[in-house]
């Protein structure tokens, strides 16, 4: 019997395998806590990743709960692909996301069903301001 999360998983490939021509060139930095003592961040390695971009302007309720606007969505469906650019921890706040005109912003809010088995989320949706 096939499971609802086998047919999310099937589902997910699909989209992704579908829309890779519209699919846009990310560049990936995962972020790196500095020895030095003063809680700053290093982002030593650059992974270009493919993702769909929205460009679309939205109201989101950050993870502090303060309001926010984005600029835009970043959608990853690749999980193979985002696990290998994260090291299998998923995306963090403290991340970056450059988008292809080469400007990046904050990471306001991130989502996704997370997959019961991995543990991982079946596509991020990343929403950076």
């Amino acid at each position: 019997m096939v499971s609802l999360l086998d047919v999310l998983r099937l589902g997910v490939r699909i989209a992704d395998r579908v829309t890779k021509p519209v699919q846009a060139d990310v560049t990936f930095y995962k972020a790196v806590a500095d020895t030095s003592g003063y809680g700053t961040w290093t982002y030593p390695t650059a992974v270009p990743l493919k993702a769909i971009v929205d460009w679309k302007q939205k109201q989101i309720r950050t993870q502090a709960g303060v309001l926010s606007v984005s600029r835009a969505s970043v959608t990853f469906l690749d999980v193979v692909a985002l696990a290998a650019a994260t090291n299998g921890d998923g995306i963090d706040d403290n991340d970056k996301v450059v988008l292809p005109d080469s400007t990046t912003g904050p990471i306001l809010d991130m989502a996704g069903f997370i997959d019961a088995g991995t543990t991982r989320p079946l596509a991020t949706e990343v929403f950076l301001g």
